[in-house]
């Protein structure tokens, strides 16, 4: 993808820009993500929080995670739409966003697989990619 990266969500009322290229793009398949996203993942473009612009109104929700850190998702309160998530411990300084709210996702590649131990039988990942049981020390 060439930089900048735009996306938004389904009702227009939110935007967001990320000028600076993207960190890494990963899956997870945590019982969350999968809650969150109402199917057997999270993929997610990773950009630096600092560089990352939103328009419009989100709201939030916050959660713990399986390894006791505050997950941040943040969303359209119009339509819903999930649109990025934030975990100061897990991931300082970095914006992960819904893949799928991009305006252009067609040369994301994810690099990792996190919580595969998760990832139901009928989801096939690239196998030529690292995949962790669960989310990777450090």
């Amino acid at each position: 993808m060439s930089t900048p990266h735009t996306g938004g969500c389904l009702c227009g009322k939110v935007r967001y820009e990320a000028p600076s290229a993207m960190k890494t793009a990963g899956k997870c398949h945590c019982t969350q993500c999968q809650r969150a996203t109402g199917t057997s993942n999270f993929t997610a473009a990773v950009f630096a929080l600092d560089d990352f612009k939103v328009t419009g109104e989100t709201k939030t929700y916050t959660y713990t995670s399986d390894a006791g850190n505050p997950v941040t998702h943040h969303f359209c309160p119009n339509c819903g739409s999930k649109l990025y998530i934030t975990n100061p411990i897990a991931f300082p300084g970095l914006a992960l966003v819904f893949a799928g709210t991009l305006d252009d996702s067609t040369d994301l590649e994810p690099q990792f697989v996190v919580y595969d131990k998760r990832r139901p039988a009928w989801d096939g990942d690239n196998p030529n990619i690292p995949h962790f049981p669960e989310m990777p020390p450090g």
